[in-house]
C-alpha cells in the first residue's frame, strides 16, 4: 500500500483547516465515538509522519468525518503514549478544540505553540502572528486579530506559508461574527 504523503511540514499546519470537511452522512455511516475508539486502538503505534503529516491517516481520518472532539482527544492519547512534543500535533489540538467550541482549551494549546525568540529575518515563516491573530479571533479581539494579521501580510508573498496562513486569517475577519469552525472552512479560494 503506498501512502500519499501530504505538504511538507510546516505547509501541512495549515491543510488541516483549509481542507473542507467531508460529508455528515460520512460521520452517520460510523459514530464519533466509534471511529475515536478504533483509531486510538490502531494508530498510537504509528510514526509521526503516519499519524500527524498524511491526509487519510491519523487524526485526519476524524477531522474529516467532522468529529473534532475526538480528533484532539485522538491527538492528546498519541501526545501521551508517544511522549511527542511536536508543536504541529499541539497546533492542530489547538484547531480542533476550536472547531469543536472548546475555546479555553483552544487557547491554550494554542499559546503552547508560540515560538519563544522568533526571528523574522531567519525564518520567513510569520507564526507567531498567525497563532496571536487566531488566539485574538477565540478571544473576539479584532483589534488584535487585524494587527497580526497586517503583520503576516507584511511578509509578502515570498513564502507560501504565510500565502496559505492569511487566507485563513482573512476568513476569520470576514467571518468574525461565527464560530471558528465555521470561519476556518469558508476561506475564499
Amino acid at each position: 500500500m503506498s501512502i500519499q504523503r501530504a505538504l511538507p511540514a510546516v505547509l501541512s499546519i495549515v491543510s488541516l483547516t483549509v481542507a473542507a470537511p467531508i460529508s455528515p452522512s460520512h460521520a452517520a455511516t460510523t459514530s464519533c465515538a466509534e471511529l475515536y475508539a478504533r483509531h486510538v486502538r490502531d494508530d498510537l503505534a504509528f510514526p509521526y509522519e503516519l499519524f500527524d503529516q498524511t491526509e487519510n491517516n491519523g487524526f485526519r481520518v476524524l477531522a474529516k468525518a467532522g468529529c473534532d472532539k475526538e480528533a484532539a482527544d485522538l491527538i492528546e492519547a498519541y501526545i501521551g503514549a508517544n511522549h511527542a512534543g511536536d508543536s504541529s500535533l499541539r497546533w492542530h489540538v489547538a484547531q480542533l478544540k476550536a472547531s469543536a467550541g472548546q475555546t479555553a482549551e483552544a487557547i491554550r494549546y494554542a499559546q503552547s505553540v508560540l515560538v519563544e525568540h522568533e526571528d523574522g529575518a531567519k525564518n520567513a515563516l510569520r507564526w507567531n502572528d498567525y497563532v496571536l491573530a487566531t488566539i485574538a479571533f477565540l478571544e473576539h479581539d479584532m483589534a488584535a486579530l487585524k494587527m497580526h494579521r497586517d503583520r503576516v501580510a507584511s511578509a509578502g508573498d515570498g513564502f507560501f506559508g504565510n500565502v496559505l496562513n492569511l487566507k485563513l486569517l482573512d476568513s476569520l475577519i470576514e467571518h468574525f461574527d461565527r464560530d471558528y469552525k465555521y470561519a476556518s472552512t469558508h476561506i475564499r479560494r
